[in-house]
């Protein structure tokens, strides 16, 4: 497959690293043109459509064009979808290598270890709403990665969740966690929880699924073993099938907690500590406007998410029968119901 064939010249001088002239790509030793060159080519991949990596990929627009690179005129932006499909991901990445784009931006880890293992080192690559970089073969630590990516690392604040859940409930021995052993990412996150879980005297449960459609019949499983709450990975199974594992902690009059913010309406979630998904994308669009201005993935570190929210549902609250503590309640980003 020819693809650096069916680049353009102007496009393959940009992707061996240019300087920045005017916030556009420029060739080394090129002079600026009287005839402005085209704007750059950005292809974006997201692996499920959500409201947590709807809200990444919004953000990480929203600072592309706070630094001068807003679509049409500034920028052309192709963006694909992959409906969880992982040999779709890849033939999208194929199909904008082949259209001659100049970046390569995933939103989540997936579409990341798709484009890594597609794209020719000489693509800058860009990722957000990732928790397992290090999975998906872009590097080893936060400085030590391949020198054309960068982006950011938003591994679940799984600790702070079980902390959580020991605050509401302080008694709490069990959790039960249903995820998709198949998902690297979820794979990744569930070790983290079990080992931070440890440390807390909190044992796991688990019940795997290979997606979304098993999350109903792996909740009542775990409720059966009397675990004191179901809790949440980085997983795009329950990503999906969320509101399944909260309608089950309803019926089973057990406490659901997430990791991801927009979970928080879902009726029969009670409380969600975790990253705010449109501040990922953002700093990931000011990584890819350094990039887009002549600085090098290379020179860059992995930037990790900092903008935590803690979120309460009192209705889910009242209907399984839980009081929150005054001091959580004042502590609170948002309450809910």
């Amino acid at each position: 497959m020819a693809i650096a064939g069916q680049t353009s010249r102007r496009r393959a001088l940009r992707l061996l690293g240019g300087g920045a002239t005017g916030g556009v790509l420029l060739a080394v030793g090129c002079t600026p043109r009287s005839r402005p060159p085209d704007p750059p080519r950005l292809g974006l991949l997201q692996y499920v459509r959500g409201a947590a990596p709807d809200a990444a990929r919004r953000g990480f627009v929203r600072a592309l064009a706070r630094g001068g690179f807003r679509p049409p005129a500034g920028l052309t932006l192709l963006e694909r979808f992959a409906g969880g499909s992982m040999a779709t991901c890849r033939a999208q990445v194929i199909e904008l290598l082949e259209g001659g784009v100049d970046m390569l931006v995933a939103i989540g880890t997936p579409p990341l270890a798709a484009i890594l293992a597609v794209a020719p080192a000489r693509v800058p690559v860009v990722f957000a709403y990732c928790s397992n970089p290090w999975g998906a073969g872009a590097g080893t630590s936060y400085t030590r990665h391949r020198p054309n990516v960068v982006g950011t690392v938003s591994t679940s604040p799984l600790a702070e969740q079980l902390d959580l859940a020991r605050r509401i409930s302080p008694g709490l021995s069990s959790v039960g966690l249903v995820f998709n052993p198949s998902e690297a990412n979820a794979s990744f996150e569930a070790e983290l929880l079990r080992r931070d879980a440890t440390q807390r005297s909190i044992e796991v449960v688990i019940e795997p699924v290979a997606g979304p459609g098993e999350v109903t019949r792996a909740a009542d499983a775990l409720a059966s073993h009397r675990v004191g709450a179901l809790v949440r990975v980085g997983d795009y199974a329950t990503s999906v099938g969320f509101p399944a594992l909260a309608a089950a902690g309803l019926r089973h009059r057990l406490p659901v907690y997430s990791v991801d913010p927009s979970d928080i309406s879902t009726p029969g979630c009670l409380a969600v500590v975790g990253w705010d998904p449109e501040a990922d994308g953002a700093l990931a669009g000011d990584l890819a406007v350094k990039v887009l201005r002549g600085r090098s993935p290379a020179d860059l570190p992995f930037e990790p998410v900092t903008r935590k929210l803690l979120l309460l549902n009192q209705r889910t609250a009242r209907a399984i029968g839980v009081t929150f503590p005054p001091e959580l309640l004042r502590q609170a980003d948002r309450l809910e119901g």
